[in-house]
């Protein structure tokens, strides 16, 4: 276990491997809304040993201001990132619709085929998560976990850590996509998500609400489309 310690206050404990620890924090303070980006951080220093994780903010929290409410429809059902000791903003703003982004769906399967052949602890072991991020058509990383939520994270991290533009990624997850993931998802800008496994209904209504390509249950030979321009509203 992982303990998180921002400006020397105990922030959060995560249950993670240990394998890319300042990529897992950075990229869940930023997925998480704590934080508007790199720029935010003045520095992370992980214990020898990978259990403690010291953050240090260029600013105070309390300053950091970043949308974190999240709709999934028009009805009044809603969500909020961040549901930690951070998470207690009473000025919370709404995160807008993703911009229109183009993209080959033969990247989608370049996705699958990478998850495939480059996914060493899930193939072995069949309990360990896997995130993999593509950049303008390179699959940059793959980052694994016993979390799907925390591969994301490592993930995305190491987007922000390289400076890449979030907006032009496209991510593959394994497992199902609950709305939290999807929340992360579109909090990070990212158009695009790519999952062997099925997505919640709430999910779904997210990613359509906010213009997410959601791509599951997919495989080589077959896909099914959740959400894509087809879907979105107005």
């Amino acid at each position: 276990m992982l303990s998180v310690y921002i400006n020397e206050d105990l922030a959060l404990k995560l249950v993670c491997t240990i394998q890319d620890l300042p990529a897992l924090v950075l990229g869940h303070l930023y997925t998480e809304g704590r934080i508007n980006g790199v720029e935010d951080i003045h520095s992370i220093y992980i214990c020898r040993d990978g259990v403690r994780a010291r953050v240090m903010t260029t600013r105070p929290l309390g300053e950091i201001k970043k949308p974190i409410e999240v709709r999934a429809c028009d009805c009044g059902e809603e969500g909020m990132l961040g549901r930690d000791l951070l998470s207690e903003q009473d000025d919370a703003e709404p995160v807008s619709v993703l911009p229109d982004f183009d993209f080959d769906y033969r990247q989608a399967l370049d996705l699958i085929q990478a998850f495939r052949k480059g996914a060493p602890l899930h193939q072995k072991t069949h309990g360990i998560h896997s995130c993999f991020l593509m950049y303008e058509g390179e699959v940059r990383y793959l980052c694994e976990d016993i979390g799907r939520h925390n591969a994301l994270d490592k993930a995305i991290g190491k987007a922000l850590i390289d400076g890449l533009d979030l907006t032009k990624c496209l991510l593959f997850s394994s497992g199902r996509i609950p709305d939290d993931m999807m929340e992360k998802v579109i909090r990070s800008r990212i158009p695009v998500l790519v999952s062997n496994g099925a997505p919640t209904d709430r999910a779904v209504a997210l990613a359509r609400k906010y213009h997410v390509t959601l791509i599951c249950s997919a495989h080589m030979d077959a896909m099914d489309i959740f959400s894509s321009k087809e879907f979105w509203e107005d």
